[in-house]
This record gives structure tokens, C-alpha cells and sequence, in this order.
């Protein structure tokens, strides 16, 4: 390791002390179940990391809040980015002045939510998008396990409105609403399921509402993949219809692009922290099929029979990177492989867009085994 790399680490250490952190950034920790990246280190995930915060944190008064490629605007699921990162990297600082920008930006539409797109000083849109709200919550859980104080009860809160607004029964599957005024059984969105979060939950509120959530998103999941390639459209009806049912105008996206390629991340989380067997048999059947074009091949859209998309042009991290979180069920090799080029994509082209860089901090930080899982139980700290 270079002398400028230990520095880096040994501030990152000493500053979390004194905050009284009790998991310092990297853990590195070994999951129970899969395979870490035997070629991203601790340096190579927090380069990036920096980068994002000097591109995407903006301060508005004494709040901060995650901008995007218009820097003028904010949108929910952004936020949720930001609070996953700055927790698991420990920035007490950052997460606190986040979660009050979110705080401010609440509306009764949303259901005491965030609405999904604002700006500094307005409210562009008053409704809500889903992932956005999960992400906080979950990294509010996350903090509650870094610093204490009140996170629990915050993430508490935002829980029971999930619970409450954003989810319907359709025939007996839990289906979520990707807004709290629209969708659900027509239309929803699998990448805004995260089965790993919902077993946290489960855990932390004692409420089995949440296992069965966890339960039947495989079933959708499932219901909307195709049975050679795994391959899910970014848009679905719960029943598994590409793009929905929904009678809206809004064409729906029936193929996987820029929403379905957050799935793999999504899903194995869950096999990596729980051993889930569903997880593992659809991460490894989508991984069959990425592995077989190769990470310098892989394009950004797919028809769902593995054919690509007229529009996808891109090899680019939300792609490269969500499969080689895929690939942690799959074998080190792959991992190793997918994990290479997502080194080399690093700055390149526009690696460093919005959503790219930001989820190439969220994928390293799982790659690398410093995405770990919050509870009373987990006690290899670090």
C-alpha cells in the first residue's frame, strides 16, 4: 500500500473515533454466503467516493442534499444514495445535514415522505418515489448501528408509512407501489426491491409484514424473468406482464435497461447476508447469461430474450457493476472478471454521471465486503 494510501486511512479512522463510530470504514468483513472481489481494494472504493461528494454534495443553508446531473435539482432516490454512502463510510457529518435536507422536503402527498424531485428551495414534484424512502430507512438502520441516538426511531417512522401507503395485496402477493398515490398491481418496479432490506426490517420492528414482503418480491421477480436469460424489464405488472397493464399514456419501459440493472445489487444482498436460496438461483441464471457475452461486452439494454436493445450503445458501470454484484453467486472468477472492468471504467466516458458514479460507490462497497449487514446480531466489528 502507498504511504498517501495509509494516510488516507488512518484520517478516515481518527476522525470516526472521535465521533464515537463503532464500524470504521473498511471493514472488509467476509459475508456468510458467495464471493467478495479479490481485486478492488479499500483506496480503489474510496477515490471514487471522494469524487462523488465533490460532484454531488451540494449545500443548501445549513442542510446538504445529493444534486444531479442539473445540479439545480434533487430527487429522492439520489438521497437515498447519499445516506446509504455516507453512513457505511462512517461521515456522521454528511449523513445528518442529508437527512435533514430530507426532512424538509416532506409533503402530505408523499405521505410524510420525501417528494421525489426538488430543488434547494422548492418542491417541483409533491409525490413520492419508493426506493428513494427504502434506501433512507435502511440507512437510517445503518446509522443507528454506526452512531446510536435517534436514527431507530426515525427509520421506524418511515417504515410504517411504507408499510401503510405503498403496498397493496394482489391475490395474495404484496406488491409495492412505486409512488404513494399510483401503481401497485398494474404497474411496479422490481429494482425497487430489496428483499435483504426488508428482513432488516423484519428484525428491527418485529413485524412479519416485512418477511413476507421479502417473500413475495421473489415471486414477482420471478413472474417478470425470462426462463433462459433471468433478464427483467424495468417496468412490470406483479403477474410478470413486460411493462405493465397500467392504461396510463406513459410508455413503461418492457426490457432491461436503467432501472433493471439496479436488480442484481438488489437481490444479492440477500444471498449474500441470508443465503437465500431464490436470491442465489436468479442471481446465477442472470449471471450465466452476462458472463457468456464477457464485462467488455456487456451493453447498457437488453430485450429480455438476451437480444440487445436497438438504443444500448454504453459498457458502463450501472451495467458492468450490477452484474458483477450478480456474479458474487456465481464464482470468484466472475466477480473477479466483472470487477476488472469496472476498475477500468473508473472516470471514464461518463462514468462520472449522476447515478453511474453513484452506483459504482454503492456495488464496491458490496464487491469488497464493506457493505455490510446492520443488527444486534452482527457483531464482527471491526
Amino acid at each position: 500500500m502507498r504511504r498517501g494510501d495509509i494516510l488516507i486511512i488512518v484520517v478516515l479512522f481518527s476522525g470516526a473515533s472521535l465521533l464515537g463510530q463503532k464500524r470504521l470504514f473498511p471493514q472488509n468483513v467476509d459475508y456468510p454466503y458467495g464471493y467478495k472481489t479479490s481485486v478492488i481494494s479499500a483506496i480503489d472504493v474510496q477515490i471514487p467516493y471522494e469524487r462523488w461528494k465533490n460532484l454531488y454534495l451540494k449545500r443548501c443553508g445549513e442542510t446538504y442534499r445529493v444534486c444531479t446531473g442539473d445540479t439545480a435539482i434533487t430527487i429522492s432516490e439520489g438521497m437515498g444514495y447519499g445516506m446509504l454512502l455516507t453512513a457505511y463510510f462512517g461521515e456522521k457529518k454528511w449523513f445528518d445535514r442529508l437527512f435533514e435536507f430530507y426532512k424538509t422536503k416532506r409533503t402530505d402527498k408523499a405521505h410524510n415522505l420525501m417528494a421525489w424531485k426538488v430543488t434547494c428551495g422548492s418542491i417541483i414534484d409533491p409525490g413520492s418515489a419508493t426506493d428513494g424512502d427504502l434506501d433512507v430507512a435502511f440507512a437510517l438502520i445503518v446509522a443507528h448501528y454506526q452512531w446510536g441516538e435517534n436514527y431507530l426511531k426515525e427509520a421506524k417512522n418511515i417504515i410504517s408509512s411504507l408499510k401503510e401507503h405503498y403496498f397493496v395485496n394482489c391475490e395474495g402477493i404484496y406488491t409495492m407501489k412505486p409512488g404513494g398515490h399510483w401503481g401497485g398491481c398494474d404497474i411496479t418496479d422490481i429494482s425497487y426491491y430489496s428483499p435483504a432490506y426488508f428482513r432488516v426490517f423484519a428484525e428491527e420492528t418485529d413485524d412479519a409484514f416485512w418477511d413476507t414482503v421479502a417473500d413475495d418480491a421473489y415471486t414477482i421477480l420471478y413472474n417478470g424473468a425470462n426462463e433462459n436469460t433471468g433478464l427483467v424489464p424495468d417496468w412490470q405488472s406483479y403477474d410478470g406482464v413486460p411493462g405493465g397493464t397500467s392504461d396510463s399514456d406513459w410508455e413503461w419501459i418492457d426490457y432491461y435497461r436503467y432501472d433493471a440493472c439496479r436488480v442484481p445489487w438488489r437481490m444479492a444482498l440477500d444471498y449474500i447476508w441470508n443465503g437465500s436460496q431464490d436470491a442465489r438461483d436468479w442471481c446465477v441464471k442472470i449471471s450465466n447469461f452476462a458472463d457468456s457475452i464477457g464485462a467488455a461486452n456487456i451493453i447498457d439494454g437488453y430485450r429480455l430474450d438476451g437480444n440487445p436493445h436497438p438504443d444500448a450503445k454504453w459498457n458502463n458501470t450501472p451495467f458492468v457493476g450490477g452484474f458483477a454484484v450478480g456474479g458474487m453467486s456465481h464464482s470468484q472468477a466472475m466477480v473477479d472478471s466483472f470487477s476488472l472492468r469496472l476498475l477500468y471504467l473508473d472516470g471514464t466516458g461518463e462514468d462520472d454521471q449522476y447515478f453511474n458514479l453513484s452506483l459504482r460507490c454503492l456495488y464496491e462497497l458490496v464487491l469488497t465486503g464493506n457493505f455490510w449487514k446492520p443488527g444486534a446480531a452482527n457483531t464482527d466489528i471491526r
